[in-house]
């Protein structure tokens, strides 16, 4: 009771009237049908887009983009894309994660809300990644790859297969020997 009355003091609000709100946002949060912890965690995946470099934008835009860069230059194009792969799994591997390859995954997971099937299947020295979304043109298709590639790359992992159709992407690949 004492950080409730230390919060809604730091807040200029009686603690009455702090826990009044309280009561409000949980029955809006209720009749929105998702609970504090979900509210939270989207906070915490929003936060941590904001911390490890990510931007929203609109979709259109990023596809339109992409379809301008990669028309203009599919060479550049895939080179940044891959080279921004080959960074993002750099910053993961010399970061603070037990695991660098799994906190990539989740995270990519995560924060690329415009595709809908984004699977990473590691078992022991096998990788299989699958891309599958509707609505990537096949500009985007082939960028993102890419970038796939770089970062499975840089994790050490040698891409032996890969087979892709417009919003569709299937790596498979097997630990480099050291």
């Amino acid at each position: 009771m004492d950080k409730m009355n230390k919060i809604a003091k730091e807040n200029d609000l009686s603690l009455y009237r702090y826990v009044n709100d309280i009561f409000e946002l949980t029955i809006k949060a209720n009749e929105m049908g998702v609970t504090f912890d979900s509210l939270l965690h989207s906070r915490e995946l929003l936060n941590d887009a904001k911390d490890n470099g990510y931007t929203l934008g609109l979709e259109s835009l990023w596809y339109t983009m992409a379809d301008l860069s990669y028309g203009g230059s599919k060479r550049k194009s895939l080179e940044s894309w891959f080279d921004t792969g080959v960074w993002l799994a750099k910053r993961y591997i010399t970061g603070k994660s037990q695991d660098p390859f799994e906190a990539f995954t989740t995270d990519l997971q995560d924060f690329t809300w415009n595709i809908p099937e984004l699977d990473f299947n590691r078992k022991k020295d096998k990788l299989s990644v699958r891309v599958v979304s509707p609505r990537l043109p096949e500009s985007y298709t082939m960028l993102f790859m890419s970038f796939l590639e770089g970062a499975i790359q840089t994790f050490g992992y040698e891409i032996k297969t890969k087979d892709n159709s417009r919003g569709i992407i299937c790596l498979q690949g097997t630990k480099m020997s050291i």
